[in-house]
């Protein structure tokens, strides 16, 4: 599989309308990324984020049907180029996993995850924000990491009775933790080891590969 061909796919939040315009676009998406980072989610609004981009609130929600939408796009927008995963086709599974997570660490100790934590915490109140970040978020790079990890499986250099959606967990959880909770570094290093101990964990041994 070439995973840069499996990009997430894009926010079904999208409506059907007219073409977006691409400056009008930007300049919205900027200013609800600004706006939350100057006031948090609570206190957007999208008369707040209209005003701020010097754009009409019927064209924002011609584009968008919420403001949960707006932030979710926009924060995709800006952090997917960061943390994509290398394709397949010039390393291994496993190192795809391993340069991704890393890039994860790396992403997360900047702005965007500043905002990435706000967002989370609000999710816990906000049942609309909750529903954006897990359908444009959480499953689409689930899905990718899903398909690596399957190609892993079909190439021979991980055990065929793994449970995936398990050994997602096992790496990314990990990562999650120490950003929430900062009680470690969420050093690329340490994204690093993660993956590795997992990851050899999935691999089928020497052994096994002879037998």
């Amino acid at each position: 599989m070439d995973s840069k061909s499996s990009r997430p796919r894009k926010s079904q939040t999208k409506r059907a309308g007219r073409p977006r315009d691409d400056e009008s676009q930007e300049a919205i998406l900027r200013a609800a990324l600004d706006l939350v980072k100057e006031s948090g989610y609570r206190a957007l609004t999208i008369e707040r984020i209209a005003g701020r981009a010097g754009a009409g609130k019927t064209t924002i929600y011609r584009w968008w049907p919420s403001k949960a939408a707006v932030v979710m796009e926009a924060f995709l927008k800006y952090i997917s180029p960061e943390i994509e995963f290398p394709s397949v086709s010039t390393v291994s599974p496993s190192e795809s996993i391993r340069q991704q997570m890393q890039s994860v660490a790396r992403a997360y100790r900047g702005p965007h995850g500043d905002l990435l934590r706000a967002l989370i915490a609000e999710a816990q109140f906000d049942r609309e924000l909750a529903s954006a970040f897990v359908t444009n978020w959480i499953l689409p790079r689930r899905e990718i990491a899903t398909a690596i990890l399957q190609s892993g499986i079909a190439s021979g250099e991980l055990e065929s009775d793994i449970d995936v959606n398990v050994a997602i967990d096992a790496l990314y959880g990990a990562l999650y933790y120490r950003f929430l909770i900062p009680y470690a570094p969420l050093s690329q290093k340490f994204a690093r080891e993660v993956a590795n101990t997992v990851l050899n964990g999935l691999a089928v041994t020497r052994s096994k590969k002879r037998g």
